[in-house]
């Protein structure tokens, strides 16, 4: 897998700086991210993986379920629009374009969560424990050319006695697609509080969307069901999440 390399981080890590404001972000452990944008048509693959440590942060937690939930912004520089592969992506986009990262029939925000709200898709979510990276697997595809994509991976405690909702950690990466339609300069570096802030209007805009958002039926190639998954009658919505 190939890095971005450092003088194309710096840039990155600038323009975060004057949209976001540079304070770190809480970081209760350490990510580990790899991936590779290229070619036209391009092709995508990255893995963005979170270690739970709390110690690193000062704080005590046991994690039983270290879980991501993802967040995503495209914009289309050619037509100053943002674009998102469906229309439940824009009824529950923040004000800014981010929009929770959820296939459509999925009922809940976590990344690669069932509708049985209890198992993940181990290929979208490998989940994670104390000193157990979770990983996410991502590859975005589709996006016009001219465009830029970013996300944000949010490392959230899923299942624990100690620190269930609590943010563990929060990581930025994108790319851009030039105009001809070559994919390159992924970006990657640990968030900042403002992408923290961002990230909790995007759970309010989640929240506003769910009620209203009819049946997710969870399927492999619609409209066949996941076998042993159940259809709920709309998405759910997400509880208060804080940092740890």
């Amino acid at each position: 897998m190939k890095l971005r390399p450092v003088g194309q981080l710096a840039v990155a890590a600038a323009l975060l700086c004057i949209l976001f404001g540079c304070t770190p972000s809480q970081q209760c452990g350490t990510w580990a991210f790899s991936g590779s944008t290229s070619g036209n048509p391009f092709t995508s693959s990255v893995n963005s993986a979170f270690t739970f440590s709390p110690a690193d942060c000062g704080k005590s937690c046991n994690a039983q379920i270290d879980a991501m939930i993802q967040m995503v912004r495209v914009y289309d520089l050619t037509n100053e629009t943002f674009v998102y592969p469906s229309s439940a992506y824009y009824a529950r986009e923040n004000p800014y374009g981010w929009s929770i990262d959820q296939s459509d029939g999925w009922a809940y925000a976590y990344y690669g969560l069932n509708n049985d709200g209890t198992t993940f898709d181990s290929g979208f979510n490998q989940v994670g424990s104390n000193g157990k990276p979770n990983t996410l697997y991502d590859g975005p595809y589709g996006q016009p050319a001219n465009s830029e994509f970013w996300a944000v991976d949010v490392a959230v405690c899923f299942k624990s006695d100690t620190c269930q909702n609590k943010i563990a950690g929060i990581y930025f990466w994108g790319f851009s697609v030039d105009p001809s339609g070559n994919a390159s300069q992924i970006g990657n570096a640990p968030g900042w509080t403002g992408l923290e802030a961002e990230f909790q209007t995007t759970v309010t805009a989640w929240n506003k969307w769910a009620p209203t958002s009819g049946p997710e039926a969870e399927s492999t190639t619609p409209p066949f069901p996941v076998p042993g998954q159940p259809t709920l009658p709309s998405a759910v919505p997400l509880p208060t999440l804080s940092d740890l």
